[in-house]
């Protein structure tokens, strides 16, 4: 029991280390942004292009490659995942022209969103874990804001220090030292070695119950209403913190605050985000994720509702970026506690891949949304007052959710 206990939670910091890779590839974006803007003379718009390109990609791989880790070793395709990613920063370098960079956002940084991010690694938790899922799928995912938060360090003082196009190299390079060596540590389930989930002697019930679902279809899940209420309401505060926190930069740029500042509003982001989905990890298990989703969509409307109303307030800014960050970030493991609990862990690849592909619909456009709004209009004002809407919105929907893992009804 006692192996099993530190051989599963070795995987926590796998999926911990590797999400925090991936992870700030979104987070620090803007940062990237500033240079790409400068040196290819685009809009604003158009730099955020490559963030769409990345998510609608990710869109068509996330079902494929979400089935494929159903049957094949995860962690051989999680190495690959590390490879492309460091691959990809590196070839930011060799650009010349701003569709090369598109090209490289499709190729190898899409893939690499799947292979070492949220689906890939709630296959693999979900399979080492059931009682405690939730704390361990809250503490992986608060990678993600760990990672923001570290890289956005790092890739400042590269660029600080550096041409743009040789802090890509760097980058790349501690991006490959970064999530290899921790690839290695990974094992695909716990009966490959001997034990069980949560390090148990026997099976746990729950995960039992979990392995007696029987596979599902793909039509099968799609026509589930919980499939569809899970994915809008996560689109819809993932969404807004993406497209807010790919332009938070820019916001900044125009709100007249020194570029050397705009990492400091992503490490206020990332940091109130690490303490969420700690938070996350220490109550979904107590509260359930009904209570964490009516919170969750009521701080991060009040977030958005007070950077529409910055106006230029480096202040207003913080407050509204923190507030986002801390309560949005509730939102971000809720599809991975859910998803084997509805549809079972012998084809969660496949679901996972599914419901990351909805969702991921929403990524695809709210970065290029935001950037062409503050286009048109001068501000982002209008981008942040919506997604506020569509959040209390998406309160009335939360009550009818069937989220119980046994009843019927969420199985049709």
């Amino acid at each position: 029991m006692t192996a099993g206990f530190a051989t599963g939670w070795r995987q926590v910091l796998v999926g911990f280390m590797l999400l925090a890779a991936i992870g700030m590839v979104a987070a620090t974006y803007s940062l990237i942004a500033v240079p790409l803007e400068a040196a290819y003379q685009t809009d604003r718009a158009t730099v955020m292009l490559a963030m769409t390109v990345m998510s609608g990609v990710s869109v068509v791989l996330s079902p494929l490659l979400g089935n494929l880790m159903d049957k094949a070793s995860l962690k051989k395709m999680m190495l690959l995942g590390g490879f492309m990613l460091a691959g990809g920063y590196a070839c930011l370098s060799l650009t010349t022209e701003f569709w090369q960079v598109l090209v490289i956002f499709a190729v190898l940084f899409a893939p690499a969103n799947v292979l070492i991010g949220v689906v890939a690694v709630t296959v693999l938790l979900s399979r080492w874990f059931v009682e405690k899922r939730g704390r361990a799928m809250g503490i992986a995912i608060a990678g993600i804001a760990a990672g923001g938060f570290s890289f956005s360090l790092i890739i400042q003082g590269f660029l600080d220090a550096f041409a743009w196009r040789e802090a890509m190299r760097w980058i790349g390079l501690v991006l490959l030292v970064w999530t290899v060596p921790v690839t290695l540590l990974a094992v695909d389930r716990p009966e490959d070695i001997g034990l069980q989930p949560d390090g148990a002697l026997q099976p746990p019930p729950l995960a039992k119950a979990e392995m007696a679902l029987e596979p599902v279809k793909v039509m099968e899940v799609l026509s589930n209403p919980t499939f569809w209420m899970i994915a809008l309401t996560v689109a819809i505060v993932t969404g807004g913190m993406k497209g807010m926190i790919t332009n938070v930069a820019l916001l900044a740029k125009d709100s007249g605050v020194a570029m050397s500042k705009a990492a400091f509003l992503i490490q206020i982001y990332t940091s109130c985000g690490f303490v969420a989905k700690l938070n996350f990890a220490v109550l979904a298990d107590r509260l359930g994720p009904r209570v964490l989703m009516f919170i969750s969509l009521g701080g991060f409307a009040a977030g958005m509702f007070v950077l529409g109303q910055a106006s230029g307030s480096f202040t207003a800014i913080i407050i509204g970026v923190g507030v986002i960050g801390l309560f949005g970030g509730l939102m971000m493991p809720i599809e991975s506690y859910l998803a084997p609990r509805v549809f079972g862990t012998r084809t969660l690849g496949k679901a996972m891949g599914l419901l990351a592909g909805a969702i991921l619909v929403a990524l695809l456009f709210t970065p290029f949304v935001f950037g062409l709004i503050r286009d048109l209009t001068g501000s982002y004002r209008a981008i942040f007052w919506t997604f506020a809407g569509f959040a209390m919105v998406a309160l009335l929907w939360v009550p009818i959710m069937r989220l119980q893992p046994n009843e019927p009804s969420a199985q049709t």
